[in-house]
């Protein structure tokens, strides 16, 4: 599972950055929709940093950001995941985490199920942004796992 989970994180990395890359191409910078959902997955990205940390999670109302902020945050956080999976070995994933916002019964998971969300929510939602740019007549890109392992697992590049 460690290998796979690796890979995973890599490539929401660089399906991130490709997705940042095609929204900035857009137009459409303002769109609340994208604003909106990419500030949801950004912050799961954060949320899920924070229970792996052990520390407390805080899910604070705030102002919209704008596409320089989350593309900001979602780097950041992509940074950290980068550094985490370095040190992740057998035991590192095995070890249980408690997902605060699951309250009963609670949820408590390995590592390697809390990072394996992490890409899923990430893929569901980054989906959803890709339609969208495609619904406003911009260019979505394919950002299929398949398509990464195609080109030999690149690094993300941030625009």
């Amino acid at each position: 599972m460690l290998g796979p989970v690796k890979d995973l994180l890599s490539h929401q990395a660089w399906a991130d950055a490709m997705f940042f890359r095609a929204w900035l191409k857009s137009g459409h910078l303002d769109d609340e929709d994208l604003r909106s959902r990419m500030d949801h997955l950004i912050a799961t990205q954060e949320a899920f940093l924070s229970v792996l940390k052990g520390a407390q999670v805080t899910w604070a109302e705030h102002p919209l950001p704008d596409i320089k902020a989350l593309q900001s945050r979602c780097e950041a956080a992509h940074q950290v995941f980068k550094a985490l999976g370095h040190g992740l070995d057998a035991p590192s994933m095995s070890r249980l985490v408690h997902v605060p916002w699951f309250p009963e019964p609670p949820c408590v998971i390995p590592v390697s199920d809390a990072l394996l969300q992490v890409c899923l929510h990430g893929q569901h939602h980054r989906g959803q942004c890709m339609a969208r740019l495609k619904a406003l007549g911009a260019a979505p890109k394919n950002v299929d796992y398949i398509i990464w392992l195609w080109k030999q697992k690149p690094e993300a590049i941030w625009p």
